[in-house]
């Protein structure tokens, strides 16, 4: 398949492309194609590592659809009360301590607002947290406990 230069390409080459590696012409890719369709750009990667790009894209395009209802009223910015809203509407639930915490964290310039980077990077953050607590809590109990091996493990696996 020959590589086509991204600033010359047109929608039509763009969707000829996409019909060459989409195999089973069903419109979506799935993690098969689009390895496949990596591998002709010299990115070898594993069939899993494949299908967790898929999966996070997924999250990533929720993640920004939650952004932008929540932050309707100020032009890409969310205030702490409709970064809490977006956040209980994605799912996750803290307590206000937490949450505090964690919005100072990914407010860098201190400015009480997060920009699309910012919160995507927080949401990041939290789902990578939450599957790492997920791993230790097996009794899914909401509570769980550490030697410190199993801290600096569970710390390092949080993006």
């Amino acid at each position: 398949m020959q590589l086509i230069d991204p600033v010359e390409i047109t929608e039509k080459q763009l969707l000829q492309w996409y019909e060459n590696i989409d195999l089973n012409k069903d419109g979506e890719l799935d993690a098969v194609e689009l390895q496949g369709a990596l591998a002709t750009c010299n990115l070898h990667f594993s069939l899993a590592v494949v299908a967790h790009m898929i999966r996070l894209h997924g999250f990533l395009t929720d993640m920004q659809q939650s952004f932008q209802y929540f932050g309707q009223a100020h032009a890409g910015q969310l205030q702490q009360t409709e970064a809490i809203e977006a956040l209980q509407h994605a799912g996750f639930q803290l307590d206000d301590m937490a949450f505090a915490t964690l919005f100072k964290a990914f407010d860098p310039d201190c400015t009480n607002w997060l920009s699309i980077a910012e919160y995507i990077a927080l949401t990041l953050f939290l789902q990578s947290a939450s599957a790492t607590f997920e791993a230790f809590d097996q009794q899914k109990k909401g509570v769980v406990t550490l030697n410190f091996n199993q801290w600096i493990y569970a710390t390092a696996n949080v993006v």
